[in-house]
């Protein structure tokens, strides 16, 4: 490989390796509020756009992306528990099951080396995280 193609390759693995560290931390938060566990579902599930990204492209290695990405699904796991037994809207449980679901997806489908059912988690992980903009949006709207 060219001198370029590997310093890109090191850049991009220094700069995702970093997004899932922030992930990580954010998971370690002691702060239980919806809030809290919203934002770090974001962040996670930012955090698998950019594995997906990469390694799509080539720039991650399967090992390291399937191994991140099952962290990163075992922390959207645990936000789905905590909404599934808080008092929060059905969208809003539902929602945590599609970030789970797609975190599960994404995995496979790095395990298998599955790029069209990766860009489909990708979409998926997308779509939700839109989703949750519109939430924060209509709370903040109606609890100033």
């Amino acid at each position: 490989m060219s001198r370029r193609v590997l310093k890109f390759a090191s850049n991009t693995l220094c700069r995702l390796l970093a997004a899932v560290l922030l992930a990580g931390l954010a998971a370690c938060s002691s702060s239980n509020t919806g809030d809290k566990q919203a934002q770090k579902a974001k962040s996670a599930a930012n955090s698998a756009i950019m594995l997906i990204d990469n390694w799509t492209a080539g720039a991650a290695p399967s090992h390291y992306a399937a191994a991140t990405l099952r962290s990163l699904a075992q922390t959207l796991a645990d936000y789905e528990r905590r909404i599934q037994t808080a008092d929060v809207s059905a969208p809003s449980k539902r929602l945590a099951l599609q970030l789970t679901e797609a975190a599960e997806r994404a995995e496979d489908a790095v395990t298998t080396g599955n790029r069209a059912q990766a860009g489909q988690a990708r979409q998926d992980f997308r779509t939700a995280i839109a989703k949750f903009t519109v939430s924060d949006f209509a709370v903040h709207r109606t609890n100033p």
